[in-house]
């Protein structure tokens, strides 16, 4: 594989996770947290930020030492364009987190409660 051919292997293989965060029960309200980062799309499109699922993440803006945080919405991967090549897109994972003494008072999803009213504006 030559050097080019590496690169744009690189470049369709990546993508971005986008963290957000809830700080009540309602779904219509999320903040970003941190910074968009470059993952593979195995990460993007694999179980690891699946909801419900419990993760340790540090967020400079919230605090000094890493949290615990519960994915509270189903994934949700879109479209967005590539940060830095004009006129080409990427996949974002946007991941919902809640903290986990909030993930208790959030209604469960199921498949047919599912809507996208459900979505942060």
């Amino acid at each position: 594989m030559s050097n080019i051919e590496k690169e744009i292997d690189t470049f369709i293989s990546q993508g971005l996770i986008r963290y957000m965060l809830y700080t009540d029960v309602n779904r219509r309200r999320a903040t970003q947290v941190g910074v968009d980062t470059w993952v593979d799309r195995k990460t993007i499109f694999g179980d690891k930020y699946d909801y419900g699922t419990k993760h340790e993440l540090l967020f400079n803006e919230i605090d000094d030492e890493p949290g615990r945080y519960i994915v509270a919405m189903i994934p949700y991967i879109r479209q967005a364009p590539h940060p830095e090549t004009e006129g080409k897109t990427i996949p974002i994972r946007l991941i919902y987190l809640t903290s986990v003494a909030l993930w208790p008072f959030f209604d469960p999803i199921s498949g047919d409660a599912l809507n996208m009213a459900m979505l942060p504006e």
